[in-house]
């Protein structure tokens, strides 16, 4: 910046981001030498001086007057301007055909000294406020045709107008960019927005209630394609129910047929049980004891000392019965001649009593009474011999039907078995 002698009339603290309204940064009285440029100004602001006779000369960034010359033309001041580009926003009320509403215009500026001398001369220090009158002073007459909720059409009148004129600011050496916007004032912008939120309200109900509508339609088709779907999963499952009943059913008959079925052939069984033990225990016990050793055959030595022993009291019983009416004086002789011929009888049976598998004489027929041998003499034809009743090998004439068990041999060389006094070689007959 050049280097005066004497402090400025005029300066305002700007640097190259300030926000200016004036771009006169300084004013400075100067004496025939008060000009000494030790250094430069700023590149983007320019030099104005001022003569004695009321002319203005204009020295442009980067060009700047020397002393000698300062001195030789003498000036007598010297306005410092800013050059650069400054941004404004304002907003301006334009009116419309009723005074009880206003538009509300919001500027954008950017403005701009390009003619610093004519600057100066205007004498100006408030540039937005000169640009916004003089826009302000354009449109109101344009504006004021239209009415408040038109304000578009305003809008358009106004960019139309203004865009016939002069640039604002260009009669004091500016260079300006603007925009203009119209729009209503708060109030009607307010009640508008209500209006707008009824209208979004009602269409928002309308809309409701007519989704609403198919909404419910939606639902109830859907409501009986369920029920449609219960009822039919009812009646199948109805269906699978009833067949697994009767299946149940006929599972229940066929198990009760089985059943007795099982219970009559139990019947059964247990009636051919009882006639088979009761015709063998009818036949007496040897074939009770061969029927036990059918099924257990190791018990056969057991069976055949039972069985001996069974037989030992038979024959000790037979023999305790004929002694007894032999020797008994107790009746007549009439009366005692069956007895005693039975008596006899059950003695001869004894003599030709034999074990099982020990080999026996020729049995002694039992003597016969007078009216016996007449009784076979008549039975039988002259010249033939009585029958003679011989026992089968290995059978007993005491138990008759009685079989040796399976695996016994009863042939006459076949080792007899013993009991405990059989060790001694002792038989009894």
């Amino acid at each position: 910046m050049a280097d005066f002698r004497r402090p400025p009339d005029w300066q305002q603290p700007a640097d190259r981001h300030t926000s200016l309204i004036d771009p006169v940064i300084t004013v400075r009285q100067l004496s025939r030498f008060g000009f000494a440029r030790k250094a430069l100004t700023r590149i983007d602001h320019a030099l104005v001086f001022s003569t004695a006779k009321g002319e203005y000369e204009t020295y442009l960034p980067p060009l700047r007057p020397g002393r000698g010359e300062v001195a030789a033309r003498r000036y007598t001041a010297v306005y410092e301007v800013d050059m650069g580009i400054h941004p404004h926003r304002a907003e301006i009320s334009l009116p419309s055909d009723n005074d009880a509403f206003e538009f509300i215009a919001t500027v954008d500026l950017s403005w701009q000294v390009v003619d610093p001398s004519a600057f100066v001369q205007g004498g100006h220090r408030d540039v937005p406020t000169l640009l916004l009158g003089e826009l302000q002073q354009a449109t109101r007459s344009l504006t004021r045709q239209f009415a408040i909720h038109d304000s578009a059409g305003a809008e358009e009148q106004a960019l139309r107008g203004l865009a016939d004129r002069p640039s604002p600011g260009a009669s004091v050496g500016l260079k300006v960019i603007w925009t203009l916007r119209l729009r209503r004032d708060q109030q009607d912008i307010e009640h508008q927005r209500r209006l707008q939120s009824i209208g979004h309200t009602s269409a928002e109900q309308i809309r409701t209630e007519q989704l609403g509508m198919a909404y419910d339609i939606e639902l109830d088709r859907r409501t009986r394609q369920q029920d449609a779907f219960q009822v039919e999963r009812a009646m199948e499952y109805g269906r699978r129910d009833q067949e697994l009943v009767l299946q149940r059913q006929e599972w229940q008959q066929e198990q009760d047929r089985l059943r007795a079925r099982h219970e009559a052939e139990l019947r059964e069984l247990d009636a051919e049980k009882i006639a088979f033990y009761q015709r063998y225990l009818e036949e007496g016990g040897v074939v009770a004891w061969a029927m036990h050793l059918a099924s257990n055959q190791q018990d056969s030595r057991l069976v055949l000392n039972s069985m001996r022993e069974d037989q030992l009291r038979l024959i000790q019983a037979k023999m305790e019965l004929a002694r007894e009416l032999l020797s008994g004086d107790n009746a007549e002789d009439y009366e005692l001649e069956s007895p005693k011929r039975l008596a006899l009888d059950a003695m001869h049976e004894i003599f030709n009593q034999h074990l099982p598998g020990i080999p026996g004489s020729q049995p002694v027929p039992p003597p016969s009474s007078p009216s016996a041998e007449a009784r076979l003499a008549k039975a039988d034809p002259p010249g033939s011999a009585p029958e003679q009743v011989v026992p089968t090998e290995g059978q007993d004439s005491t138990f008759p039907g009685w079989r040796p068990p399976p695996g016994y041999d009863t042939s006459p060389s076949a080792p007899t078995p013993k009991r405990d006094g059989d060790e001694r070689g002792d038989h009894t007959s």
